[in-house]
């Protein structure tokens, strides 16, 4: 089994912070399971149903999770119930116990998986024998006493995938019922992290491709893709492979290898079928390149590099570079850049006139002429921007500011910031948008705190992604907490 995996994620609840209040009513009081409802198996209906404490408490006494109104709305009554998750999203993820949250909630050994620290942990956390009973229900698929698998058959225009970067897995969301419907394992190695970072979407909405930066891999995979997980393909892609573009042929694709020893300082082009790369441009100002945009018609590939501070332009027909031109004036020509920049991440206009890139170090987006690569504005966003994306419209630019936890609203009219939304998560990583365009879901790392629905305990770090209403630019309550630092995000259409 591999580091930080072990097999599932995600989010959810078994408690409430005022459970006490009920503690008195709470009694030996099971109700019956209407007729038609799907139930558990055998083993795991008796888990639920058998009391633990002196007054007869168990997980569906009524006052506890057996209804529609019970604790944090988590209803225990019936399999489907359960499914259906809470008010803090997903109870257990099918096929991967380790990272679901209920696993996370009955779990009391920090050295076995994730610890969330319950109020009330007496009447939640569970002997060992009994977590590890729901840990393997939840790992065979969590199936109701009929073998239904929940979560099956989502149409790709209601899919998200977030890359799990310290858990090498990709999270599979459903924007309608925001909750996690698979988290698919991702690399080759079964010792040592992978770390899936960046994902892109076939225009055919047919595969995702991953680029695996510790391991040197990219990865093809169907999006429908289920248990037992299976790749498409993978290919070999130089030090630290990054950003992944793919052309609007769906023929090809490119890779930024981000690497900051100097060593490879290349974009690699590579085919989708088979997956294997297929030319390499590189330049002394090359140095450690990470964000790409490709133009509509994809005869254009816009490349920068973190290190040398560079912007290339490059044609895709022979793969060489057109023009370059530095970040700022000061920017020296021997790629070894100045350190204040730091450009992370490139867009490209809706009309193909202008590229942003998010300049890591400056604090600010960079807005260049995309035809010679000419300097239009700077405007200062949050601390350390990454990933940015248009909304649907193309009116706005969202931009997710790593360190201070902010996204900045750019209107690419005006080129000025008009909001800023504030405790989005910590350090919040990439962004995209539901088909519909109503929702903007934020990938955030949460390496250096929680943003959860309990605080946790042990080395097994959860990770959380955050929803913003896009009409009024406000933070939704939604929590999708997953696996360890969600980094890359792409949305199915």
């Amino acid at each position: 089994m591999k580091l930080f995996q072990s097999a599932n994620v995600i989010q959810l609840i078994l408690i409430v912070s005022f459970l006490s209040m009920f503690l008195t009513s709470c009694e030996q009081d099971f109700v019956e399971t209407p007729s038609g409802t799907v139930e558990f198996p055998d083993e795991i209906s008796q888990l639920f149903n058998t009391p633990y404490t002196s007054n007869n408490l168990s997980c569906t006494t009524p006052s506890c999770h057996a209804s529609e109104n019970s604790a944090s709305g988590l209803n225990l009554a019936n399999w489907q119930s359960t499914m259906n998750g809470s008010q803090n999203g997903s109870m257990a993820v099918p096929y991967n116990g380790f990272w679901s949250y209920m696993f996370s909630v009955v779990n009391a050994d920090t050295n076995y998986g994730p610890v969330s620290t319950v109020g009330l942990s007496e009447y939640h956390k569970l002997d060992s024998a009994k977590v590890s009973t729901i840990k393997n229900w939840i790992d065979q698929g969590a199936k109701s006493k009929d073998g239904r698998v929940a979560l099956k058959d989502q149409p790709i225009s209601e899919k998200f995938f977030i890359t799990n970067q310290a858990s090498d897995l990709v999270a599979v969301v459903n924007s309608n019922t925001k909750l996690i419907s698979r988290f698919i394992p991702v690399g080759g190695r079964s010792n040592q992290l992978d770390a899936p970072h960046y994902i892109s979407l076939s225009n055919d909405n047919r595969f995702f491709f991953v680029s695996l930066i510790q391991e040197g891999y990219l990865e093809k995979y169907d999006v429908n893709t289920d248990y037992p997980f299976t790749r498409a393909d993978r290919t070999a892609a130089g030090l630290n492979p990054a950003h992944i573009e793919i052309s609007p042929d769906d023929m090809t694709g490119y890779v930024t290898n981000f690497d900051a020893s100097g060593t490879q300082r290349t974009v690699r082009k590579f085919s989708t079928s088979p997956l294997q790369i297929i030319d390499t441009v590189s330049n002394v100002r090359m140095s450690a390149p990470h964000g790409m945009a490709l133009n509509s018609d994809g005869s254009i590939l816009f490349v920068a590099s973190q290190i040398g501070e560079y912007l290339f332009r490059i044609t895709t027909s022979d793969f060489e570079i057109e023009t370059s031109a530095p970040v700022d004036p000061s920017v020296p020509p021997t790629g070894n850049g100045t350190g204040n920049f730091g450009p992370y991440q490139i867009v490209l206009s809706p009309d193909n006139n202008r590229i942003f890139v998010s300049l890591r170090e400056g604090n600010k987006v960079g807005v260049y002429d995309a035809q010679n690569l000419d300097r239009i504005s700077l405007i200062d966003v949050g601390t350390k921007p990454l990933l940015m994306k248009f909304t649907n419209d193309g009116q706005y630019l969202f931009v997710c500011n790593r360190n201070s936890n902010t996204v900045s609203v750019i209107n690419t009219s005006s080129l000025t910031v008009i909001s800023t939304i504030t405790d989005v998560g910590i350090q919040p990583h990439g962004v995209d948008f539901t088909t519909d365009g109503q929702y903007a879901i934020i990938a955030c790392e949460t390496q250096t705190g929680f943003d959860g629905h309990h605080p946790q305990s042990g080395n097994f770090k959860t990770g959380v992604s955050r929803m913003i209403r896009v009409s009024n630019f406000t933070l939704e309550d939604t929590r999708l907490q997953m696996g360890s630092f969600p980094a890359g995000i792409v949305a199915g259409r």
